[in-house]
């Protein structure tokens, strides 16, 4: 597992609690009704995270049994001290490019803001179309462009700020990295997947003071691993993030536009 996709330490239980709630939420809201509609039995999830979709679907899908896997075990510990597991909530450790499932075992795929980190994406769609039932739907959420969400891009303005020319690279490389409508499009049509739909959502983040968007992001995100590898201690750059957005917001919370691309096909 490399740095960018390792969700270990602290990393969990900050982005659970800051992140989701600042820009995760509104966007499982909308993922989980999509589903809904379908009224399935049975749903797999996968790259999970810490669970914010899981519980949203438990909430409003009370009938259904839902897989919720993910590649990294410690997100999947948080998950579950958050939602205990039970008859109708499963997590389980497994890898979405090679999902340890029959053929035909789902009625629905669903996955939020985890496909970017995925190696092989033709791969891992191949595997849901795999798992789902025959005319079944997977619906997935990817992050938009980082012009696109105002909070995040405010982060690298400031670690531009403090590293001029060479200010780290994660989030246009990964989270904001697969943001090509077409290339979605191709690449869920490669895997086998007709009646292919893509769009954009937006919402406004949640507001948020300076101290806690550095923390989430600097300390709640893989860009930690990055940080620590290549630019120094994580704690102190986000102390350093911090002041610099603080003075950029004058001492006031920040609420900003927040987009994803929403995309679901048939299998």
């Amino acid at each position: 597992m490399s740095g960018d996709s390792a969700f270990t330490g602290s990393i969990p239980e900050l982005y659970d609690t800051v992140l989701v709630p600042m820009v995760f939420q509104d966007f499982a809201d909308d993922l989980a009704a999509e589903v809904a509609a379908a009224d399935p039995a049975s749903v797999l999830e996968t790259a999970a995270g810490t669970g914010v979709v899981t519980r949203t679907l438990h909430r409003v899908l009370p009938g259904a049994t839902i897989t919720a896997t993910d590649l990294n075990p410690a997100m999947l510990v948080r998950a579950d001290h958050v939602l205990p597991a039970s008859d109708s909530v499963r997590w389980q450790q497994a890898d979405a490019q090679e999902l340890p499932f029959e053929d035909g075992a789902f009625d629905a795929v669903v996955s939020q803001f985890g496909i970017m980190f995925f190696p092989d994406r033709v791969r891992a769609y191949a595997e849901a179309r795999r798992v789902l039932r025959p005319g079944a739907r997977i619906t997935a959420a990817v992050w938009g462009p980082l012009e696109g969400n105002e909070v995040t891009l405010l982060v690298e303005q400031a670690l531009a700020e403090l590293f001029p020319g060479r200010t780290p690279t994660f989030y246009r490389r990964v989270p904001f990295g697969y943001t090509d409508h077409d290339l979605i499009r191709s690449e869920l049509e490669e895997a086998g997947f007709s009646d292919v739909d893509v769009r954009t959502v937006g919402h406004v983040s949640a507001p948020t003071s300076a101290d806690a968007i550095a923390l989430a992001h600097c300390q709640g995100t893989p860009l930690a691993n990055e940080l620590r590898e290549g630019y120094g201690d994580p704690v102190q750059i986000t102390a350093d993030v911090a002041r610099v957005l603080g003075d950029r917001l004058g001492g006031r919370p920040f609420s900003g536009p927040t987009t994803a691309i929403f995309f679901s096909g048939v299998a």
